[in-house]
């Protein structure tokens, strides 16, 4: 279509702009006129009268349309339970009000296009518009055109507009405040508390803040405005000029390479930097360490800046500035470093060199297992060692036995008393599992580790009610009313956090059943002959147990 063929009398060809953005749709062309505004691609074509436009605006407006939200929203609230998806999913569904672009937005009666381009081909069109027209003005009697002189004659020098800018702490508050709580929820289904939609609630939240405040910046920015001050701004600068201090705006900058840096605004993207480091690491790691350390660098890099940018001003000033952001550097990093410990997990081990398997002694581990709650303040670790009593060709090395070593990491210190009645509330636990009664303790008393830890420790005679031993693959058969020897002994790391709690049962004698009789004969009818049952004692893996308990090695994973 040639729009030349539309033309009225007297209409004049100004400018053409291809490639142009219009309501987020792209092919757009924009024909200028000196009386009208032709916006076409292949499908459409719109006709605009310039005297006719009601209102000019310009703004940053989503670069996505909606439906990018209707998308991702659901996903991101699917796999709340899947951290990587969940913050790929949530990132995406905030990417449209975060990705903006610079638009100028056309509006008349019940209709207005948004039309985004490049920031000088937007100043173009706003120029030739409204060189064909004064736009939002009511009209009666044609256009109203109003000459730049004064009613007296006199020549108008300027006509001053005061802005007052967007205020932008509020808004940042409110995004640090939920990220917090986001944060904090997230922290509580550390406990298996399942938190996740809350978690997912405040994230957004706190999202939907931050995109808030990046739009006001950027409107003040674009305005060339400073920010108007919030509640706590204005109780400061109150405060000051109670005392007669002059409240003084602190925005030192320098420049590297041409660049321009604003030591407060530096200070605070470097801080956000730390800050966002360490929440990855920490999610990704399950531990709290991270986001500790990046708090503890971050806070001195951010306050640096608060510092820095009261320069240039009077030294008392300087020196209170540089005291009041050490006080706060000092209650907000000291405490942090001082958790850092609490978060360093620990577990236990058997040195491998003890656990020889079928070709040494017989002993194997089993069974790993490891938890961890709060993000490293407690865990608790689970070992399971076993002798089943047979060699590498299946042949008889001893009666069974098992060792549990259980590792409790938790940040507080428990008295021995306390450890004790742990200790006891195991030994009726693993007596039930085994299905065992325990006789009488046959002596009570205390040794130390190979590490140095002072344990104690009880062994009690035990007498098997049934004709299984163990669980799974470690069951094994034995004589019903075999003996068994059953120690528990606990001790303290507090290097580590750990209460170590030790559990053995073994085997040590079990009545074999003995149908020979000499008689070969007679041997094969084994039914007519009464079992004359022998006594056997062997306690090799019992003896083996009790010395690989001190060897158990704390140590920090």
């Amino acid at each position: 279509m040639d729009i030349t063929d539309n033309f009225l009398p007297g209409e004049k060809f100004l400018k053409q702009y291809d490639d142009v953005n219009v309501d987020r749709g792209s092919g757009f062309s924009i024909v200028m006129t000196n009386l009208r505004m032709f916006i076409a691609n292949k499908n459409e074509l719109w006709d605009l009268q310039t005297d006719k436009i009601d209102y000019l605006g310009r703004a940053f407006i989503p670069r996505f349309s909606w439906w990018w939200q209707l998308i991702f929203i659901p996903l991101a609230m699917i796999s709340v339970s899947n951290p990587l998806f969940f913050g790929l999913f949530l990132l995406l569904s905030v990417a449209r009000q975060y990705i903006r672009i610079e638009a100028l937005i056309v509006g008349i009666q019940g209709k207005e296009w948004k039309i985004s381009k490049d920031t000088e081909t937007i100043q173009l069109l706003i120029e030739n518009i409204r060189s064909n027209s004064i736009v939002g003005l009511e009209r009666k009697n044609g256009k109203q055109i109003l000459e730049a002189d004064l009613i007296d004659g006199g020549e108008v020098r300027n006509l001053e507009v005061t802005l007052v800018g967007e205020n932008e702490s509020r808004v940042l508050k409110l995004a640090w405040m939920f990220a917090t709580l986001a944060f904090l929820s997230y922290y509580m289904g550390s406990f298996r508390l399942g938190t996740g939609f809350w978690t997912f609630l405040f994230a957004a939240t706190s999202f939907g803040f931050f995109i808030l405040h990046r739009d006001k910046r950027k409107t003040n920015e674009f305005r060339n405005v400073d920010p108007s001050p919030g509640w706590t701004l204005s109780a400061w600068i109150a405060m000051l000029n109670f005392m007669k201090i002059d409240y003084i705006k602190g925005n030192w900058s320098f420049k590297v390479f041409d660049k321009k840096f604003e030591t407060r605004r530096l200070g605070y993207q470097l801080f956000c930097i730390c800050i966002f480091i360490g929440l990855i690491l920490t999610v990704s790691q399950s531990s709290m360490i991270p986001l500790l350390q990046g708090i503890s660098i971050g806070i001195p890099l951010y306050l640096i800046g608060r510092v820095l940018a009261g320069i240039p001003r009077d030294n008392w000033r300087m020196a209170l500035r540089t005291s009041g952001a050490t006080l706060v550097a000092v209650i907000i990093v000291l405490p942090c470093l001082a958790l850092i410990p609490l978060y360093e997990t620990s577990s236990v081990m058997i040195p491998k060199r003890l656990i020889q398997g079928d070709s040494g002694n017989g002993w194997k581990n089993m069974m790993n297992e490891y938890s961890e709650y709060g993000l490293g303040l407690a865990a608790s670790s689970y070992v399971l060692y076993a002798d089943d009593g047979m060699d590498q060709e299946e042949n008889q090395d001893g009666y069974p036995a098992l060792l549990f070593v259980v590792a409790i990491k938790i940040p507080f210190n428990l008295e021995e008393e306390n450890m004790l009645s742990i200790l006891d509330d195991q030994f009726k636990e693993m007596a039930i599992d085994q299905e065992i009664d325990l006789d009488s303790q046959i002596e009570q008393g205390s040794r130390l580790t190979k590490q140095g830890y002072s344990t104690q420790y009880s062994i009690y005679n035990g007498t098997a009610k049934t004709e299984e031993f163990g669980f799974g693959q470690l069951n094994r058969s034995v004589t019903k009313g075999s003996e068994s020897r059953y120690i528990g002994e606990v001790w303290k790391a507090p290097e580590y956090d750990l209460i170590v709690v030790a559990m053995g049962i073994a085997i040590i004698s079990e009545e074999e059943l003995n149908d020979k009789t000499g008689i070969e004969p007679v041997d094969e009818i084994i039914d007519l002959i009464p079992n004359n049952p022998n006594d056997t004692t062997n306690p090799q893996n019992w003896n083996e147990l009790l010395e690989l308990i001190p060897e158990t090695v704390c140590y920090q994973t």
